[in-house]
């Protein structure tokens, strides 16, 4: 195998786990139930990491291969997490300083937008008319 298809697959691997630990994380976070239906809380997220294949990897690679798999994103999970505890941080403070550009009257009628907004969102189906076409 060469030097890049080598890093494709790497790439591509790595990509996976990424994009699998964000949604699982994201799952965790929001109290959400995680893939395949089953409810997992942060209190009950394992202490130990615990490694994921990347998608068609199991047949391909022996135990020690999976083993090192493993050793890799274990070593990587840490990190990626302390960055994303840092994006959340600097995605609220980006927030709140567009926030401080407002005038009181102009936070006044955001928080209003807001709340309009969430209400709205909260409304169930039942206002729209049972005999009305679905969109297609």
């Amino acid at each position: 195998m060469s030097r890049v298809s080598r890093w494709k697959v790497l790439s591509i691997g790595s990509a996976a786990v990424l994009c699998t630990a964000i949604s699982l994380n994201l799952a965790l976070a929001q109290g959400k139930p995680a893939a395949k239906g089953k409810a997992v809380a942060p209190a009950e997220a394992p202490a130990k990491f615990k490694g994921r294949l990347p998608a068609y990897y199991k047949d391909i690679v022996d135990e020690r291969q999976k083993a090192q798999i493993y050793s890799i994103q274990a070593d990587y999970a840490a990190k990626i997490e302390a960055l994303k505890e840092q994006l959340e941080k600097l995605t609220a403070d980006r927030d709140a300083a567009v926030e401080n550009v407002l005038t009181a009257a102009q936070k006044e009628k955001l928080k209003k937008a807001k709340e309009v907004a969430a209400a709205k969102k909260k409304k169930p189906d039942a206002d729209k008319p049972e005999d009305a076409a679905p969109a297609e």
